[in-house]
């Protein structure tokens, strides 16, 4: 009995559990059956052929890459060398206008003051001689921005405005530098260089009197440049012609001696001599012209 029961366990349930394993197999398997079914061996080889197709290309694009990769470098290399030689010059010349700006921004000395001026005037001189009146015209006030008081700068400035006819800006400049220069004493007790600045600053204002046709006034201005200048041709000539102009004979008479000592080889003077010599002076009793 013990034999038997000894039997059946070493034999009989072992057995048991094998069959109760295939059975659990099968119905496993008959489970994933559908998903099985659908597999297509064909698809699976050709998606393996896919992927080492996919792998050969990749590794060969990466070849590629690679060789393009030191050819770029060849190339760039130079450019590279290029590109930090003209990043090196913007740097030094970004570096020259920033000095450039400190340097303005700070105060000028009065060194450097007197040489920009004179080096501003010199080129606005030029332009004025080469007739370009309105650059000159802005070159002179930038010399007065940095000097508010040169006075040559606004004697140039008169001398553009009377080229470009813009004679109210003549007057006010010629004005206004009379005034500045007649602050500092009485125009007939100033040193020789400021009493020719202010004789020929009357002058010129009565000039552009003369332009507008105000003879009076231009008259009253050469006188005051006499007064200061004496002797100077160039003023006497001015109100020699203007004095005849107005018809006072006497005026020119003063005036024309006065020339004829100051500069006795003008050529003019046998011509003034005639036309002052023409003038009617007005009779005592009526006031009517009558020959001299």
């Amino acid at each position: 009995m013990s034999i038997c029961i000894a039997y059946m366990i070493y034999y009989i349930i072992p057995s048991v559990v094998m069959v109760i394993s295939l059975g659990v197999i099968l119905w496993l398997v008959w489970r994933k059956l559908p998903r099985l079914a659908a597999l297509n061996i064909e698809s699976i080889s050709e998606e393996k052929a896919l992927a080492v197709k996919n792998r050969i290309m990749l590794d060969r694009l990466k070849r590629k890459a690679l060789v393009f990769k030191q050819l770029t470098i060849q190339v760039l290399q130079p450019l590279k060398a290029s590109a930090r030689q003209l990043l090196d010059r913007i740097a030094a010349q970004v570096s020259k206008l920033e000095q450039a700006a400190q340097q303005k921004d700070r105060p000028l000395t009065g060194v450097e003051v007197k040489q920009s001026v004179n080096d501003r005037l010199a080129q606005a001189d030029q332009l004025l001689e080469h007739g370009d009146y309105s650059v000159a015209e802005e070159a002179f006030i930038q010399v007065l921005n940095l000097d508010a008081q040169n006075a040559t700068a606004y004697q140039s400035l008169i001398k553009v405005y009377l080229a470009t006819k813009d004679y109210k800006k003549a007057k006010e400049t010629c004005r206004y530098l009379i005034k500045l220069l007649t602050k500092k004493g009485p125009a007939v007790d100033a040193s020789p260089e400021r009493g020719h600045r202010l004789a020929s600053l009357y002058a010129d204002l009565g000039w552009v009197y003369e332009l507008e046709g105000r003879k009076q006034l231009a008259a009253a201005n050469y006188e005051k440049a006499i007064e200061i200048e004496p002797s100077n041709p160039r003023f006497l000539d001015l109100l020699l012609k203007i004095s005849i102009m107005l018809k006072r004979k006497d005026r020119a008479w003063a005036t024309f001696n006065a020339l004829k000592d100051a500069d006795p080889d003008n050529k003019k003077l046998p011509e003034l001599k005639d036309e002052i010599e023409k003038i009617k002076t007005p009779h005592p009793s009526t006031g009517e012209p009558a020959s001299s």
